[in-house]
């Protein structure tokens, strides 16, 4: 196996991209509104179609083309039922939302489904929040002029700083984030008692309700055609195939056709050694799981996160007789994610006897790749 594997390298030349790891798109040539699409695709597939990056929404364009449609189509984006904190976009920030809200009574206006439980289009004129001198919250027009509450995240857990200049939502977030981190985050009922300690006045805080994917992606990865969204409506996004997969924000009950995409791995929570863990998946699935660039890895991580064990086995061993690391697969990639001090390409065993070196994936920590002895026992990932 390993000199064929040498034989197409030797063809190539070159790094390559697994195309088998990952999600499946699937375009439904039926028109149904925003929540039946839904329905339908959780039903059949995993969800509504997540857009990560243009390359996924060039993949939708394509497969929908393909089958001769070049209208509008569902996606898995909604807008108008879900508050996020400013500060969640801010990739240096260390802390996740705790679910803490502390709004007024009748606070917040949000919509209903209808009895058919489909979403219904709401006016939305009240998309930010502010908080009292009495600390409770209460949603507010985001043009709205408030003084500002910020937060500087540092070692001790951060610190709230006001300042009590007038200015809509948007102008106290970008004002936040030159001089601090961002716009406060209220985690817990003490950090609200220590905003409320520091209050005259209403004062705009980071939470507001923002576009949501259908399966919880934290993708911020956004297509907009120029002028939308518009905001102002409980609404659902379309890619508008005849455009190049530009979006549009639009009535949730409008009737379209849609893409669905379909996850392709699977975590498996039985401990099995690394080659029981590769029969076991070209028994029951394709494969182990192949790692060739970072949008796979992101999959990798999100699945290796639900494991019982410190790490997952992923198709990845050194050959001796090549000098190199191999994915089962039979891919070479460039791409490595290598923990520190890992991936020297050999191991050995409590004994001291060298072993076979295989790759597995952290569950927790950096999430990094790591070499162990293949007779290690693990949970581990396959490609359906």
């Amino acid at each position: 196996m390993e000199n064929f594997i040498y034989t197409v390298l030797l063809f190539t030349g070159a790094c390559r991209l697994c195309p088998c790891a990952g999600v499946q798109y699937h375009f439904v040539n039926e028109s149904m509104n925003w929540t039946e699409a839904q329905s339908y695709c959780r039903g059949n597939y995993t969800d509504l179609a997540t857009v990560e990056d243009t390359e996924d929404m060039m993949m939708m364009v394509d497969i929908t083309a393909q089958q001769g449609y070049k209208g509008l189509v569902w996606i898995g984006l909604y807008y108008g039922d879900t508050w996020r904190w400013s500060i969640q976009d801010n990739n240096s920030y260390s802390h996740a939302d705790t679910g803490f809200r502390n709004w007024s009574q009748t606070q917040p206006e949000l919509r209903q489904p209808d009895n058919a439980g489909t979403l219904i289009t709401t006016e939305i004129k009240e998309a930010c929040v502010m908080i009292n001198n009495e600390g409770s919250w209460n949603d507010a027009g985001c043009s709205t002029s408030y003084p500002t509450v910020c937060y500087q995240e540092n070692n001790a857990g951060g610190i709230y700083v006001i300042n009590s200049t007038g200015r809509n939502w948007t102008e106290a977030q970008i004002y936040c984030r030159q001089h601090y981190t961002d716009l406060a985050i209220i985690r817990s009922s003490e950090d609200n008692q220590n905003v409320t300690s520091l209050l005259r006045d209403n004062t705009w805080i980071g939470l507001h309700r923002d576009w949501v994917w259908s399966d919880q992606n934290s993708s911020t990865y956004r297509n907009w055609t120029a002028g939308r969204p518009l905001n102002n409506k409980a609404s659902c996004a379309v890619a508008d195939i005849s455009q190049g997969g530009t979006w549009m924000d639009t009535d949730c009950g409008a009737q379209f056709p849609f893409i669905c995409y379909q996850d392709n791995l699977v975590l498996v929570r039985e401990n099995k050694t690394w080659k029981e863990a590769l029969l076991y998946c070209r028994q029951n699935h394709v494969d182990l799981v192949s790692v060739s660039s970072e949008k796979v890895q992101r999959w990798v991580r999100e699945k290796a996160g639900e494991a019982s064990t410190p790490y997952v086995w992923m198709g990845l061993r050194y050959s001796y007789t090549l000098n190199f690391w191999l994915w089962v697969s039979g891919e070479f990639s460039c791409y490595q994610s290598w923990s520190t001090g890992n991936g020297t390409g050999w191991c050995r065993d409590e004994g001291g006897r060298r072993v076979w070196s295989t790759g597995a994936q952290q569950a927790g920590e950096e999430q990094k790749w790591v070499s162990l002895s293949e007779d290690t026992k693990l949970n581990f990932v396959c490609i359906k």
